[in-house]
């Protein structure tokens, strides 16, 4: 009953009381001044001592007495919001709703904010921004503003905001970090590193805070200083959360941003091809021996890197086809990730006869893979682990096509106390077309087991491997050109 009251009051002072003739309020000007002065003083003296509880029954008989003070009204509506009862304060404020004052729309974003109506908030913010009487607060202003946005699922919105509140020199204030976390919040990480960087500047950035500036750099391309940051982060993240997981989860990361150069050395051999095998003419089983060396051009660009490679390979032994020397198969090409969490790689390159029974062609390819649990943990001794992958290839001049899909289902153990070692067993089906073999298609489905080695030791992630798999296939439709056993051998740098 006295909260109901408590508001009755309150919204007779909002309301300014009933219709006054003019003779009444000539009459009662100077009580009312004299009793509102003293209940705004009681009121001012309850917030002083950190009770706006207190504060806000003078306070509501200070803005009856005199409606049209509006330091009475805010210290109303800050007694309110104090207290908890946005709601009731952005009532308070609905009469000056409509000012100019930074002080009403600076009260009306933050009540409307806490009320969930983040719309007026935006709209508040808006107001008091341009007409706050300092830097910081015209920075506090502009970053709610577009904190609200962002909340409303307006991101765009927010980074014009944030935008222009860089360009014109208010952002990003006395709170960089701050700055940092809206503008990462908005999708517009070229901004965030700007507040990551002044706020490193002013303080260095330790533990989550340079762990998330560094993922803030990667996405916006700047590699250095994403390297930077995520060693910074990993030497001061508290011991109770850099666990063994989350320092190689750290590591791969750095791994991806320096890895610059790199390769493969492969030999192979077995009945299913790839699509590099297609430049031998043989049939059945096929040996070859080849490898890859490729160099990033640019940075990493936030998991969509260019690469420019030249590869070679040679059949050592086959049932039928060219062999030795005279098979081995040069390319030169360029290959580019355009999607961040899709391996998808699309590739042109020029192939280049360095044997007499080598081909010179154009090749046009697109290679898709997925996996889950093929890179190594520390959080688990075992885990399941699968393998997706798909490769189409295009000889423009010969006009061949040829295509393979290999998928892999199993699960892996760490075999060596180092958990350098790990070994991976299951089952997987695999598929290749040839468009000018007469039987186009083979499908064939077998165990496999594999063994792989990791290496390095610093804290990137160990990224160069030993990889040893063993697989027999069986057909599933007529034909046995994808049947018997399958051995590779890669070492990856």
């Amino acid at each position: 009953m006295r909260r109901s009251l408590l508001l009755a009051s309150v919204a007779i002072a909002v309301s300014g009381g009933g219709v006054l003739t003019p003779a009444t309020v000539q009459a009662q000007t100077e009580a009312a001044s004299s009793k509102g002065y003293a209940d705004a003083t009681a009121a001012y003296a309850a917030m002083s001592a950190g009770r706006p509880a207190e504060a806000v029954a003078p306070a509501a008989r200070a803005v009856g007495a005199a409606p049209e003070n509006l330091d009475w009204r805010l210290l109303l509506a800050d007694a309110l919001i104090g207290s908890g009862d946005d709601a009731t304060a952005l009532m308070v404020l609905q009469p000056v709703a409509g000012s100019r004052d930074h002080r009403v729309q600076t009260r009306r974003g933050e009540a409307s904010r806490r009320t969930g109506d983040l719309n007026q908030a935006a709209e508040a913010y808006a107001i008091a921004a341009p007409l706050a009487p300092t830097p910081q607060s015209q920075a506090y202003l502009t970053r709610a503003r577009a904190q609200a946005l962002t909340e409303m699922g307006r991101k765009a919105e927010a980074r014009v905001v944030l935008r222009e509140g860089a360009t014109n020199g208010v952002l990003p204030g006395d709170a960089p970090l701050d700055f940092a976390y809206a503008a990462v919040a908005a999708g517009e990480d070229r901004l965030a590193v700007q507040g990551f960087g002044a706020a490193d500047r002013s303080e260095p950035l330790t533990g989550a805070q340079a762990l998330d500036a560094a993922y803030a750099a990667r996405r916006a391309g700047q590699d250095m200083k994403a390297a930077t940051w995520l060693e910074q982060g990993a030497r001061t993240l508290p011991a109770d959360q850099m666990t063994a997981q989350r320092r190689h989860e750290i590591g791969r990361e750095l791994q991806t941003l320096e890895h610059r150069f790199g390769g493969t050395v492969n030999v192979s051999t077995g009945p299913a091809p790839n699509a590099t095998i297609l430049i031998n003419g043989g049939d059945n089983q096929v040996t070859q021996v080849g490898g890859e060396i490729w160099a990033r051009v640019g940075g990493d660009n936030n998991g969509r890197p260019v690469q420019a490679f030249a590869r070679a390979y040679q059949t050592v032994d086959a049932d039928t086809g060219a062999t030795g020397g005279e098979s081995t198969q040069g390319w030169v090409g360029v290959r580019w990730k355009p999607f961040t969490d899709t391996n998808l790689s699309l590739e042109t390159s020029r192939l280049i006869a360095i044997g007499e029974a080598a081909r010179d062609d154009t090749m046009l390819r697109a290679a898709w893979s997925a996996d889950a649990g093929g890179d190594l943990r520390y959080d688990r001794d075992s885990w399941p682990a699968a393998h997706v992958y798909v490769d189409v290839a295009r000889l423009l001049e010969d006009e061949q096509t040829y295509a393979v899909a290999d998928a892999n289902l199993g699960w892996t153990w760490i075999a060596t106390e180092g958990r350098r070692d790990t070994i991976t067993a299951g089952v997987g089906v695999r598929a290749d077309y040839d468009s000018l073999r007469a039987d186009k298609w083979a499908v064939a489905a077998g165990p496999r087991v594999a063994w792989r080695h990791w290496m390095g030791e610093d804290l990137q992630a160990r990224g160069r491997y030993l990889d040893l798999s063993l697989g027999y296939y069986t057909p599933l439709r007529d034909g046995p050109r994808d049947e018997g056993l399958v051995l590779s051998l890669t070492l990856g740098f």
